[in-house]
C-alpha cells in the first residue's frame, strides 16, 4: 500500500500548478477517494490536500527568495487562482506576508559574489529521460549513494540494458531547505529520487520498470551547471550556484523544480532547472 501513497505524493507533487482534485488523484492511481484519504494519512501523517498546500507553499518560497517573478506570477506557477488566497495562505503558513518575506530572505542571503572553488555556466539540455526510485530520506542518510557497488546493486536490473545511462538523484526539498521553509514535523520531509539519466541512445520504453522505479520525461531546458568533486561538497555547490544566480541577474533564474546530481566519470555535476 505504501507503493501507491509513493506514487500518490509524487503525482501531488508533480501537479502542484494545475487545479486537480481528490477524485483525480484517486483515478491516477486506481482508489477511491476515501481510501487515498484514509491510507495517504496513514503513510504521512497529514491529509492529501494539506500535504499539497504545503508543497506548494514551500515552491513558493523558493521562487519568492530566489526569482524576480512577481507575487502573482508566482502564485500561479503554484497553483493559485489569485493573488489575494495566494498571499492569504502564505501568510497562515509563515507568519510573513509573501513581500515581507522576500525581503527578509534577500537580506539574509546578500553575501559576496561566489568565489572561483566552483564553477557554475548556463546550459541547455535536449529532451532526456530519467528512471528514478523516491527514497525517503537525505542524500547524507543513504548508506552508499556515490559507491558504484552500490549503484550497480540497486540498478543491475536496468543497467544491462541502458548501458551509457547515468547514476543520478534528483532532489525535490533542497532549494526549499536552502531557503529554511521545509516542515520536518507532520511528515516524511525530505526527498531523494535515486535512479538513472538515460543517454540520447537510450530508450526505456519498451523496458518493464520494477515496482519501485518510474520513467520521467524531461523536456529541453535551461540548467546552472556546478562540478565538484564529493558529495560532501554538495551543499557549499548549491550555495555557489545560487549566489551566481541572484548575482548574475540575467534572463535565466530557477524553476522550482527538483536540481539532479549526476555521477560524471571525473566529477560530480548539480543541475539546477531554470527558467529561461
Amino acid at each position: 500500500m505504501f507503493n501507491a501513497m509513493t506514487r500518490a505524493e509524487i503525482w501531488l507533487q508533480d501537479t502542484l500548478d494545475k487545479p486537480l482534485g481528490i477524485e483525480d488523484l484517486a483515478n491516477h492511481i486506481g482508489y477511491s477517494s476515501s481510501q487515498v484519504r484514509r491510507q495517504f494519512r496513514q503513510s504521512f501523517d497529514i491529509s492529501p490536500s494539506a500535504y499539497r498546500e504545503i508543497r506548494r507553499l514551500e515552491r513558493a518560497a523558493v521562487l519568492l527568495g530566489l526569482t524576480p517573478l512577481n507575487i502573482a506570477q508566482i502564485a500561479i506557477r503554484c497553483g493559485y487562482h489569485n493573488h489575494s488566497s495566494f498571499s492569504r495562505a502564505f501568510q497562515r503558513r509563515y507568519q510573513l506576508s509573501p513581500r515581507s518575506f522576500r525581503q527578509a530572505l534577500k537580506t539574509a542571503l546578500i553575501q559576496p559574489k561566489p568565489h572561483p572553488v566552483f564553477n557554475t555556466r548556463i546550459e541547455k539540455s535536449n529532451d532526456r529521460q530519467m528512471i528514478l526510485m523516491r527514497l525517503y530520506k537525505a542524500p547524507k542518510h543513504i548508506k552508499g549513494l556515490g559507491d558504484a557497488s552500490y549503484h550497480n546493486k540497486q540498478l543491475a536490473c536496468l543497467q544491462a540494458r541502458l548501458r551509457l545511462s547515468t547514476t543520478i538523484i534528483a532532489l525535490p526539498d533542497i532549494l526549499a531547505d536552502k531557503v529554511n521553509v521545509l516542515n520536518r514535523k507532520s511528515f516524511h520531509s525530505y526527498r531523494t529520487d535515486f535512479g538513472l539519466y538515460l543517454s540520447d541512445t537510450d530508450n526505456a520504453q519498451d523496458i518493464a520498470l520494477p515496482v519501485p522505479y518510474r520513467r520521467v520525461d524531461i523536456p529541453p531546458h535551461h540548467y546552472a551547471s556546478t562540478c565538484f568533486d564529493d558529495l560532501a561538497d554538495l551543499n557549499s555547490a548549491l550555495m555557489h550556484a545560487i549566489m551566481y544566480l541572484l548575482h548574475k541577474q540575467n534572463a535565466c533564474h530557477v524553476s522550482g523544480h527538483p536540481p539532479q546530481v549526476l555521477w560524471k566519470a571525473n566529477h560530480l555535476e548539480l543541475r539546477i532547472p531554470l527558467i529561461a
